[in-house]
Parts: C-alpha cells; sequence; structure tokens
C-alpha cells in the first residue's frame, strides 16, 4: 500500500530552487521553439502548395473559358492604385512567369498617360491592388479576355472571372471562391445559374437586373445541359434560346436573392470597369481596341 502524504498545517512547504525554475523554464521555451518551427515550415510548405495549386486552377480555367489551344498566348495585366501620387499602375507580363520582367504602363487619374518602362520583381507593398485581368492570342489574333472581379455576397467574398471575346459579348462566367450556404447561395457557382449570362453583350451588360420570377422550363432544361457540355458547342445549340433571353433578367437561385444579386452586380460592375481601362491599354499595348 502507497503512503500517502499529508501536509501539517503550519509545519514549512517544500521550496523549488531557483536551478529548478530556471530548467522547467528553458523546458518550456524549446517545446514552445519547436513548435514554432514546425508550425513555420507546414505553413511555408502549403502556403506554396495552395499557390501553385491556385495559379493551375486558374490557369485551367482561363483556357476552357475562352477555348485556347495550346499555342494560345496569355498575358496577365495586372492593375494598382498609388494613392499617395495619385497613380494608377498596370503591369502586364507573360501570365505564369513571374520571373519575366513586367511592362509597366502609369497612368494619371484622369486617363492621361504618364510612361511606361520595364520592371522587375514585385510591386511596392504600399501600392493597393485593384484587380486582374487576362488578355488572350491565338494565331496571331485576339481571342478573348478573362476578367477577375469580387463582389460581397450574403457572407463573404465572391471571387468570379467573367470570359469575354474579342467583341466583349460574355462567353463565359465562373466563381471561383465562396462562402455562401450550400443549397441555397451556393448555388450561384452552379452552371444553370452563371450559364444565364452567356451571350450578353455590351449594350445587354449595362441593364442586367435580377428577378425572383421562376425560370422559362426550357430555358432551365437547356442550362442543365452545361453541366456535362462545353459552352462553345451549347452557345450553338441554343443560340436561339441564348438570343431570347439575353434582354432578359437574370432568375436568382430560390431562397438567396442577396447572392444572385451580389454575382449579377459584380459580373456588370467589373465589365463596365474593364471596357474604361481597355481603352487605355489596348493601344498602350500595343492590341486593336
Amino acid at each position: 500500500m502507497s503512503e500517502q502524504l499529508v501536509h501539517i498545517e503550519g509545519a514549512p512547504r517544500p521550496r523549488t530552487s531557483i536551478a529548478e525554475i530556471v530548467r522547467i523554464a528553458l523546458n518550456l521555451a524549446a517545446v514552445c521553439a519547436l513548435g514554432g518551427v514546425v508550425l513555420g515550415g507546414v505553413y511555408m510548405g502549403t502556403t506554396r502548395y495552395q499557390a501553385a495549386a491556385r495559379l493551375d486552377t486558374e490557369k485551367r480555367a482561363v483556357t476552357s473559358m475562352l477555348d485556347l489551344g495550346a499555342t494560345a498566348r496569355v498575358t496577365e495585366v495586372r492593375q494598382f492604385l498609388d494613392t499617395a501620387h495619385g497613380l494608377v499602375l498596370y503591369r502586364a507580363r507573360s501570365y505564369g512567369d513571374d520571373a519575366a520582367p513586367a511592362r509597366e504602363l502609369t497612368f494619371a487619374l484622369d486617363g492621361a498617360a504618364r510612361g511606361a518602362r520595364t520592371a522587375s520583381g514585385e510591386p511596392a507593398k504600399s501600392l493597393t491592388p485593384l484587380g486582374r485581368l487576362f488578355v488572350a492570342r491565338q494565331g496571331g489574333a485576339l481571342a478573348g479576355f478573362v476578367l477577375e472581379g469580387e463582389s460581397r455576397g450574403y457572407k463573404n467574398r465572391i471571387r468570379f472571372f467573367v470570359a469575354l471575346d474579342s467583341s466583349f459579348m460574355i462567353v463565359g462566367v465562373r466563381v471561383l471562391e465562396h462562402e455562401e450556404d450550400p443549397g441555397l447561395g451556393a448555388e450561384v457557382a452552379t452552371t444553370w445559374f452563371t450559364g444565364q449570362f452567356l451571350g450578353r453583350r455590351p449594350g445587354d451588360v449595362a441593364k442586367l437586373s435580377v428577378t425572383r420570377d421562376p425560370l422559362p422550363e426550357d430555358w432551365r432544361a437547356a442550362l442543365g445541359e452545361l453541366a456535362h457540355t462545353s459552352a462553345p458547342a451549347w452557345r450553338g445549340l441554343h443560340a436561339g434560346m441564348m438570343e431570347r433571353e439575353r434582354m432578359q433578367s437574370v432568375h436568382a437561385v430560390t431562397g438567396a436573392t442577396i447572392s444572385s444579386r451580389a454575382l449579377t452586380n459584380g459580373v456588370r460592375g467589373t465589365i463596365e470597369h474593364f471596357r474604361r481601362r481597355w481603352a487605355l491599354l489596348a493601344p498602350a499595348l500595343g492590341e486593336a481596341s
């Protein structure tokens, strides 16, 4: 039977020596330091993996949305605001090749060109990112654009791509990231919802709105085919229906009008902003406007 130690009231308590306290403190510090190194290594490893996975996802999205071939050339254009000097900077480089020098174009806030230069490395941290766009060329001709947009949904931001052909007609919308509720707001990422934007021309985009009216049955059936049909083939099959619907409002997801309106307003705003930017960028990049 083990002996039970009983402390007698008034008896002196055992004291921990300074050496013991130092030893315990050093052990705790060593454990914390080791934990920090492990967590830091995991963070660095997963961050690089996430960045590579994100780049791969974006590349596949750009290629598929514009139906690009293996020889297509894509230029990524990043936009930044220099608040301190009242300037807007555009950095253009071959997509995915961050090591290559970028062509930097500078404009005043009123759109006046302020110069162009070759820049290397990352932009200054004092600059505010304003989004990206991708310009695709295939066979020497302008194949279209993919615009990155973001809007505030019901729960958090919705990040998306909008693809336009060379005449600025919408040929694709794809939601890349969102935190909307499954079965409700998350439905805005499905092809039956994003397919409603296809075929809309520049004049139609400014009038984009959302309605709670139910989808016409033939239109719903056609949109359902997008889940297993490529967008170019689908447009060929349903050109007449797209023409009928292109001036109509976007039909909201039932029970998720806020999310539906957020993506619709985001698509409209992203395209309108791009058209103003492209009027400045096209001559500077040597593209036909």
